[in-house]
């Protein structure tokens, strides 16, 4: 599976500024997130591994994409899926797994399938200052 790599630059609800994306998906949320006003800040560089155990053999680390803050202090874990891996048995374990860790925490996990990107490209990213690595101009 072909993915589009970069990064978006001038982010201002990202701790550091910048971030890397591994899709369009990735890539569309992220620039959702900044625009939220709801959220307070969010990162992918938050260090969470989540132990999960795939094909009832395999115990591997789950990295989850990002980790959301919100203005009244809770935080999510949210992870960017898109089909067919929304249905695959290794995206099944992870979210199981991460599912529990969040209830652990104090936390809720959302996977996110699709973002409102069309508006939020074409509208948002240019008057916000974002930079993107890709330059992308209008993307349907």
């Amino acid at each position: 599976m072909n993915s589009i790599k970069g990064t978006l630059s001038g982010l201002k609800k990202n701790l550091e500024g910048t971030a890397s994306y591994d899709s369009l998906l990735e890539r569309d949320y992220m620039i959702e997130l900044e625009q939220d006003p709801a959220v307070k800040s969010w990162t992918k560089k938050h260090g969470i591994k989540i132990p999960y155990t795939f094909l009832g053999l395999f115990t591997r680390n789950y990295l989850p994409d990002f980790l959301v803050e919100y203005n009244g202090g809770s935080k999510e874990i949210h992870e960017g899926k898109g089909l067919p891996l929304l249905f695959w048995d290794s995206t099944k374990a992870k979210r199981a797994a991460a599912q529990e860790w969040c209830k652990i925490h104090g936390m809720k996990y959302k996977v996110i399938t699709q973002g409102r990107q069309v508006f939020y490209i074409n509208n948002f990213v240019e008057s916000a200052g974002i930079k993107d690595t890709n330059n992308f101009q209008k993307n349907i």
